[in-house]
C-alpha cells in the first residue's frame, strides 16, 4: 500500500521532482507622476533578405490564410476575412497575427533552408532576421520540432528579434524547441508583451526557450505583463542564454520582468540556464510602474518504488 501511494504522488507530480525551486520578486523602478512612458518601438517592413515560413507556406505578402484541427495552413479564398481559425499577415508591419490558430506542419527540408521543421520559421542570410506576433484566442502549435526559430545566420551582420503580443494565449511545443531566437553574429532578443506564452520541449533532451546571440554580446528576454512557462526536458533548460558555438563564453544574458508578469522556468539543466561566465541579470524595466515574480526549478526523474 506505502508502495501504491508513493507511486501515485510522483505520478501527480508527472514524475518530475522540482528541485531547488528559486522565487525572485522584481520590484519595478516605477516612473514618478509626469513621466512620459516610452512607447514600442515603430513595426518596419520586413527586412530585406529575409524569408518566413508558416507551416509548409511561404508567405511573403499580406493576406489570410485559415489553419483546420489537422494543423495544415492553406491560403484563404474567400471574400472579406475567415470566421475563424486563421493566420493574418500585415506586410507592411511585418506582424503575423494567430487568430485561435493551430498549426502541426513545418518548413519542408524541400525548401533546403535553415528553418526546416519549424512550425513558424524566419530566416535572413544577410541580415537581421525579425517578427511580431499578435496573439488573438487561444493557439497552439505541436508536432513539430521546433515551434518557432528567429535565425539571422550571417556570419558578420545582422540581430535576431521576436517579439510575441496581444490579449490571447500561445502553446508552442516542439521535439528540440519550444522558441528559439538566434543570430550567429549579433544580439539575439525575445520580447513578450501581456500575452500567455507557454514554450516548452516535448523531447528527452532540450529547451523552452532559446536565446543565442554571437559571442561576447547580448541575448535579452524581455516580459511586460503576461505570463511566460518555460519547459525544458532532461537535459534542457526552461529558458536558455547561449552564445556562440562553445561550450563558454562571455556574453551578456538579461531577463527583464515588468508589468506583473510571471515567469515560470524549469528544465533539468535549470530553470534558466547559461554557458556565460556573466551572470545572468534578473531586473526590471526601470521606467515600469510594477515588476514581476521569477520562480525557477530543476527538474529531476522520480522514479516510483
Amino acid at each position: 500500500m506505502i508502495k501504491k501511494m508513493i507511486s501515485t504522488l510522483c505520478a501527480m507530480i508527472f514524475c518530475l521532482g522540482l528541485l531547488p525551486i528559486a522565487a525572485y520578486a522584481v520590484e519595478g523602478g516605477g516612473p514618478t507622476e509626469g513621466t512620459v512612458m516610452s512607447e514600442p518601438a515603430t513595426l518596419a517592413a520586413m527586412p530585406d533578405g529575409q524569408v518566413l515560413y508558416v507551416g509548409d507556406v511561404s508567405i511573403s505578402f499580406t493576406g489570410y490564410w485559415t489553419t483546420g484541427s489537422d494543423g495544415n495552413v492553406a491560403a484563404y479564398t474567400g471574400e472579406g476575412k475567415p470566421l475563424d481559425n486563421y493566420i493574418y499577415y500585415d506586410a507592411e508591419n511585418n506582424t503575423l497575427t494567430l487568430h485561435n490558430a493551430t498549426i502541426k506542419k513545418v518548413v519542408s527540408t524541400e525548401t533546403n533552408t535553415l528553418i526546416s521543421g519549424a512550425a513558424i520559421g524566419v530566416l535572413n542570410q544577410s541580415g537581421a532576421a525579425e517578427l511580431t506576433i499578435q496573439l488573438e484566442g487561444d493557439n497552439t502549435i505541436e508536432d513539430v520540432s521546433t515551434g518557432i526559430y528567429v535565425l539571422a545566420h550571417s556570419s558578420s551582420i545582422g540581430t535576431a528579434r521576436l517579439t510575441i503580443a496581444g490579449s490571447g494565449s500561445l502553446i508552442a511545443s516542439g521535439s528540440s524547441y519550444g522558441i528559439q531566437v538566434q543570430s550567429n553574429s549579433g544580439n539575439a532578443a525575445l520580447t513578450i508583451r501581456n500575452a500567455d506564452v507557454t514554450a516548452e520541449n516535448s523531447s528527452y533532451s532540450g529547451d523552452g526557450v532559446t536565446v543565442r546571440a554571437g559571442s561576447s554580446l547580448s541575448a535579452s528576454l524581455s516580459v511586460d505583463g503576461g505570463n511566460l512557462t518555460a519547459t525544458g526536458i532532461g537535459f534542457g533548460s526552461g529558458i536558455k542564454f547561449q552564445f556562440g558555438n562553445g561550450v563558454s563564453d562571455s556574453g551578456t544574458p538579461s531577463l527583464t520582468v515588468s508589468g506583473n508578469a510571471i515567469v515560470k522556468a524549469s528544465g533539468g539543466d535549470g530553470g534558466i540556464s547559461t554557458n556565460s561566465s556573466t551572470a545572468i541579470e534578473i531586473k526590471s524595466d526601470s521606467e515600469a510602474a510594477s515588476g514581476g515574480i521569477v520562480l525557477t526549478a530543476t527538474r529531476v526523474p522520480c522514479t516510483a518504488m
